[in-house]
C-alpha cells in the first residue's frame, strides 16, 4: 500500500470512528436524564436514612430505538454515574452494565452480573445462594445502579408462575438490606409484561418509552441526522432528492421509525460515498445499503421504488417465501 493510499485508508477510518462515536439527541433525552437524576438524588436520600420506593426504571422500546446507546451517553456525562476513586485509592464504578444472556432465567442472570464482577460462579450453586453471593457483592463494590440490558431475554417462560418469579427476583434486588441498589431494565416491548399484574412492582418503577419516530411529526429530528453525519461529520454535500421533502418519511420507512436505525443508515451511505471519493451523498449511495441490508429486489427498495409508501420493510424478501 502506497503512503498517500495509507494515509487516505487512515484518515477514513479517523473519520468512522468519530462520526459514530458522536451522540445525536432527541426530546426524550431530557426525560431520560431527569429520571436518572432523579435516581441519584433517591441514592442520597436512602444513604441519609429516607427515600423513595421507586428504585426502577424501564425503558421500553424496539430494537434499534436508541435506549442503549442514551444510556451510555447519559451514565458517562452525568457525574454520579461516573467511576470514582474512594478514599482507599480504589477506582469505584457505581454503575454495572450486563446484557441478560439468551436463553435466560433469573439463575442464569444472576451468574451473568456476578460474572460480569469478575467473580466466579458454580452452575450447581443454587438460585438462593447465587442472590445471595450477588446482593452482597453489590454492596462490597459500591454498585448502586445495575443496568440490565435486553431484559426480555429473561422472559423465557411465559407462564403465571414464572412471570411471578422474575418479578418477585427484581423486588428483592431493590430492597437490598442498607444497600440503596437501583435498577434500569431496557429492552423490546415484551418487557412491559413485567409490569402487568404486580402492582408491587409497578408502584416500585418508573417507565420511559422509546416509540418510533413517525413523519411529518418528528420530520425536523430525521433531518437533523442528515445534517449532523453528512456535514458536519464528513464534510459531504447532500444531493438534491435528499433535500426533498419527502426523504425523512423515505428514512423513517426503511428505519421502521427507529432513530438508532436510522443514523446508522445514514452514517454507512456516507461512509459508502467517502470510500468512493465523492464529494456528496446521493439517493443512490442509501438504496444501495438498502438493498444489501434487507436483500429487497429494486421495485422493492424504499429509497428508489415508485410506490414507495406502500411497502413494508419487513417483507422485503416475500418475493422468495
Amino acid at each position: 500500500m502506497t503512503d498517500a493510499r495509507y494515509i487516505e485508508t487512515a484518515r477514513l477510518a479517523a473519520v468512522k470512528t468519530r462520526v459514530r462515536a458522536s451522540y445525536f439527541t432527541t426530546g426524550r433525552d431530557g426525560k431520560l436524564a431527569s429520571y436518572l437524576r432523579e435516581m441519584a438524588v433517591n441514592v442520597a436520600d436512602w444513604e441519609q436514612g429516607t427515600g423513595s420506593k421507586r428504585r426502577a426504571l424501564f425503558l421500553i422500546g424496539d430494537s434499534g430505538s436508541g435506549k442503549t446507546r442514551s444510556l451510555q451517553h447519559h451514565f458517562s456525562t452525568m457525574p454520579e454515574f461516573r467511576p470514582y476513586e474512594n478514599e482507599h485509592g480504589e477506582t469505584v464504578s457505581p454503575v454495572l452494565s450486563i446484557d441478560a444472556p439468551r436463553p435466560c432465567n433469573t439463575k442464569a442472570l444472576a451468574i451473568t452480573i456476578l460474572t460480569a464482577m469478575g467473580l466466579p460462579t458454580r452452575e450447581r450453586m443454587t438460585e438462593h445462594a447465587l442472590f445471595a453471593v450477588l446482593k452482597a457483592q453489590l454492596r462490597e463494590r459500591g454498585v448502586k445502579y445495575l443496568h440490565v440490558d435486553e431484559m426480555q431475554h429473561v422472559m423465557r417462560h411465559n407462564t403465571s408462575a414464572a412471570i411471578r418469579h422474575v418479578q418477585d427476583t427484581l423486588k428483592s434486588l431493590i430492597q437490598i438490606e442498607d444497600w440503596p441498589l437501583h435498577t434500569i431494565y431496557s429492552g423490546v416491548s415484551e418487557l412491559a409484561e413485567l409490569l402487568r399484574g404486580d402492582p408491587q412492582l409497578a408502584n416500585r418503577s418508573r417507565v420511559l418509552r422509546y416509540d418510533a419516530l413517525s413523519c411529518p411529526a418528528d420530520a425536523q429530528w430525521i433531518t437533523s441526522i442528515l445534517e449532523k453525519v453528512a456535514t458536519e461529520g464528513c464534510g459531504l454535500a447532500s444531493s438534491a432528492e435528499l433535500l426533498e421533502d419527502d426523504f425523512p418519511e423515505k428514512l423513517c420507512l426503511a428505519g421502521n421509525g427507529a432513530f438508532g436505525s436510522m443514523i446508522a443508515m445514514v452514517q454507512e451511505a456516507c461512509f459508502r460515498a467517502l470510500e468512493r471519493g465523492r464529494k456528496s451523498v446521493s439517493i443512490k449511495e442509501f438504496a444501495r445499503n438498502y438493498e444489501r441490508d434487507t436483500g429487497c429486489i429494486p421495485r422493492d427498495n424504499v429509497f428508489t421504488a415508485a410506490r414507495w409508501r406502500d411497502l413494508v420493510p419487513g417483507h422485503a424478501l416475500a418475493d422468495l417465501a
